[in-house]
């Protein structure tokens, strides 16, 4: 076990950012990061919901965020909806709120949003600035969408329905705030900060083979 427990850690374990290293008293972060640091846990408020080492309360919030994609729904159900937190509780006051993801290693896990609305980081810190107009003026060009026969239509059916989009405004959650273009790149140096470099440049990776022989593809 402490074999298997020593490979994970090497593996998978990320947390030697320059962010970690701050923390530790290792390596001062500065410059645009810095900034970016004291607007996400000041001015903008962004630790109201990404608190903690990981970032994140692992609570649900609704913040209009873009539905695309054929959304989530039983087999029963023909429509392209992702109600969200709903989906599990049944309780109105969920619908639209998705859990609150960790910020660790962000730069390297695009596209942004429950769905992947979002292809920058850029991008979705403007989101977060006023959901409901960033919701309305969205244009899914910028989406990173796979090329699948027939998802095409799917992908813009909420984005088209008045109902459907007035439903995810209603639910959301953020008041609009202002950032100018200077405070949104110190942000997003700020996020680019919490990737461990270990994992921009991989560890192990996948193996040529396996004792059982099974094929790894």
């Amino acid at each position: 076990s402490n074999v298997i427990a020593e490979f994970i850690a090497f593996e998978w374990r990320a947390d030697d950012s320059p962010f970690d290293r701050h923390l530790r008293g290792i390596e001062p972060l500065s410059g645009l990061a810095a900034e970016g640091m004291d607007l996400f846990y000041g001015k903008a408020g962004c630790d109201s919901c990404h608190a903690g080492k990981f970032l994140t309360d692992q609570s649900f919030h609704a913040i209009a965020m873009p539905q695309i994609g054929p959304g989530k729904v039983e087999r029963f159900e023909s429509d392209t909806r992702d109600i969200g937190r709903f989906r599990v509780t049944g309780d109105p006051a969920d619908a639209y709120r998705f859990r609150t993801p960790s910020l660790r290693n962000i730069a390297l896990t695009a596209p942004y949003g429950h769905d992947g609305a979002y292809a920058t980081l850029e991008a979705v810190v403007r989101h977060h600035l006023d959901p409901v107009a960033s919701l309305m003026s969205y244009d899914i060009g910028q989406a990173i969408l796979p090329d699948l026969p027939g998802a095409g239509d799917k992908d813009r059916i909420v984005l088209s329905s008045a109902d459907e989009m007035a439903e995810i405004a209603a639910a959301n959650e953020l008041a609009p705030m202002v950032l100018d273009d200077a405070e949104v790149a110190a942000l997003v140096a700020f996020l680019e900060s919490l990737t461990d470099p270990a994992s921009r440049t991989g560890r192990l990776g996948v193996p040529d083979s396996v004792p059982s022989g099974l094929p790894l593809d």
